[in-house]
């Protein structure tokens, strides 16, 4: 086991953060004592990479981006003006995120 484990950021799995192994806590990347680890020809463990979302994780968030009171309103434009916005908001998501 590695004495330090790169800690990855929720965006594009960048470590930002290592753990100390041995201690049990996170310094920063640019930690001193990290650095003349490094130097000294040690590799840290990987990064536990995150799962990828799944499909209904990936539809929350896209239905997320408006509020429940914006899709209410949606719908009642919809319902009041003969149109079709809001389902076809739903069904363009639907398309773009498949199973």
């Amino acid at each position: 086991m590695s004495k330090y484990k790169l800690v990855a950021s929720n965006y594009a799995n960048t470590p930002i953060t290592v753990i100390d192994m041995e201690a049990g806590w996170c310094v920063p990347i640019d930690n001193a004592e990290y650095l003349e680890w490094l130097e000294e020809g040690n590799t840290p463990e990987a990064a536990d990479v995150p799962p990828e979302p799944t499909y209904k994780e990936l539809r929350a968030a896209e239905y997320n981006l408006k509020t429940m009171g914006e899709q209410f309103g949606m719908q009642y434009d919809d319902a009041k003006n003969s149109t079709t916005t809001w389902v076809d908001w739903q069904t363009e998501i639907k398309a773009r995120i498949t199973e």
